[in-house]
């Protein structure tokens, strides 16, 4: 079995920023007064949980179609977008897209 070094970097990171993510939201809820951080996820959901979860969803997306079915690569208005480029550009298309989803919806 041939595993190469970036697909264990890129699951390493899948792993890794969710629950390092959790240890920082966790330590940063421990040492705030119950009453603020409730008032500030309540006024601010969309922000404080929407944002920080879109991002990751929508990096597990771009991490998942590059495994799927190999490096990005489309074109668009003229554009071509191949390898880190194609990944950053989708990964902004879709938190964008779930981004106005969620404005709409809510």
């Amino acid at each position: 079995m041939n595993i190469r070094p970036k697909t264990v970097v890129t699951w390493i990171l899948v792993l890794i920023v969710p629950i390092s993510s959790a240890f920082v939201l966790a330590g940063f809820l421990q040492y705030l007064p119950q009453g603020v951080m409730e008032e500030i996820i309540i006024k601010h959901f969309q922000v404080v949980i929407g944002l920080p979860v879109t991002a990751i969803f929508s990096a597990f997306l771009v991490v998942a179609l590059e495994q799927s079915s190999g490096p990005v690569k489309f074109s668009a208005l003229g554009f071509t977008f191949e390898g880190s480029a194609g990944q950053v550009v989708l990964w902004v298309l879709c938190f964008l897209a779930i981004v106005l989803g969620i404005k709409v919806l809510w």
